[in-house]
């Protein structure tokens, strides 16, 4: 299957969502009328987003429902300002006793977009982003802190997107198994350190994950010649690591769920 194929099969998996969202419990034949397909690919469709616990058949029925699992997908979005209500005045905080820019980004497609920064609060930033900037997932910090905790079927979305794309910077999503590598000691770790050589600033984040959901990442930004891994190993990644925590439990408090803490590691993910 090439790319065009996984995103038009995307496509189809979300019309089936939506049409069930609308109408309510279905059959093979309803979906297939709905949107256009034959009834084996919509066999396939149905069974796929079974599998995945998004939709159940009902024992002893040809009729497909949805699972509460569907408001998943949509918690994210509900709860955002919310999420920035919280976050804003303690990413302030911290960025203003470290010096350095601190910002929490979040998913959107194949990019992950700021939504907090101290950028224009501190005279250590090299490059002045704006909130709404978007940076491809896989060139990010954060996208790798999401890639690294969020769900299969949203990791999925978010690699096929980035393949899709096109986008140079976004290469690593044709090498799975490599990928995988950099996410598997990303959740060993419970962080992202990235420098490329085009930048004089470096990058390291961690997740920012509630109860079972990645949410996003926070990220601090730093000139690489006034900077070594001991110093972020010992200062800065516990403080980023004791942030997202913070956010996290007092987010949790107010929506409900489990509490989820980042630990700081021993090594740097070069």
């Amino acid at each position: 299957m090439d790319d065009r194929q996984e995103v038009k099969s995307l496509k189809k998996a979300l019309r089936v969502l939506k049409v069930m969202n609308q109408k309510g419990d279905a059959t093979v034949s309803d979906i297939a009328a709905a949107i256009g397909v034959p009834r084996t690919t919509a066999y396939r469709l149905l069974e796929t987003l079974a599998t995945e616990g998004y939709i159940e058949r009902q024992p002893h029925s040809p009729f497909y429902r949805l699972t509460s699992e569907v408001l998943h997908l949509a918690s994210g979005f509900q709860n955002q300002n919310l999420l920035l209500e919280i976050a804003r005045p303690m990413i302030t905080d911290l960025g203003g006793q470290i010096g350095w820019s601190v910002s929490l980004a979040t998913p959107r497609a194949a990019e992950m977009i700021t939504r907090i920064t101290t950028n224009h609060d501190t005279a250590l930033a090299l490059d002045r982003y704006m909130i709404g900037h978007g940076v491809p997932m896989l060139h990010a910090t954060t996208g790798y802190c999401y890639l690294a905790f969020c769900t299969d079927i949203e990791r999925e979305v978010a690699i096929g997107m980035a393949r899709a794309s096109g986008d140079p910077l976004q290469s690593l999503a044709h090498h799975r198994e490599k990928l995988e590598t950099v996410l598997q000691r990303v959740r060993a770790r419970g962080f992202c350190n990235l420098e490329f050589s085009q930048y004089r600033e470096g990058n390291v984040g961690v997740p920012l994950v509630a109860g079972d959901r990645a949410l996003g990442g926070i990220v601090m930004r730093y000139i690489k010649s006034a900077m070594n891994g001991q110093r972020l190993l010992k200062e800065y990644i516990p403080q980023l690591s004791e942030l997202s925590a913070r956010i996290s439990q007092e987010y949790v408090s107010r929506t409900g769920g489990k509490s989820w803490q980042a630990e700081a590691r021993t090594a740097l993910v070069n």
